[in-house]
């Protein structure tokens, strides 16, 4: 099962990079949690498909483009999940570029909570202010 998570990674990843949001919320449980390092508007826990879904359109309205993550490696348990890389996001012609690692828990082929954590994360509240 671990290399289906680790797909499973991918798949949202590549779901992400595409600003494709069926997709995306489809790999993620309908009680879904996300925590988001920092102080902006797209901080903070998000709970529930719903909150996740207001989100990733917020997000969209806001950016240029999608949000862009390249992948450095992927780890994966029949629990856990962990994404390592660079995500990058231009909005009004300026770009954030940041290390960020993604840690999930996993359950049933879908994500039920998750840690986005940013090395960075003042920049990342500069960026969004």
């Amino acid at each position: 099962m671990g290399n289906q998570n680790a797909e499973l990674l991918r798949k949202a990843t590549e779901a992400l990079n595409s600003g494709d949001a069926e997709t995306f919320l489809g790999l993620h449980a309908d009680d879904v949690v996300i925590h988001i390092t920092g102080r902006n508007p797209f901080s903070g826990t998000i709970k529930g498909k719903g909150e996740v879904a207001s989100l990733f359109e917020r997000q969209m309205k806001e950016l240029d483009s999608p949000p862009q993550f390249e992948l450095h490696d992927v780890m994966a348990t029949d629990d856990h999940g962990v994404v390592l890389g660079t995500q990058r996001a231009t909005r009004g012609g300026k770009t954030l570029e940041t290390k960020a690692a993604v840690i999930a828990h996993l359950r049933d082929g879908k994500f039920t909570e998750v840690w986005v954590l940013s090395d960075d994360p003042y920049a990342e509240d500069e960026f969004f202010a």
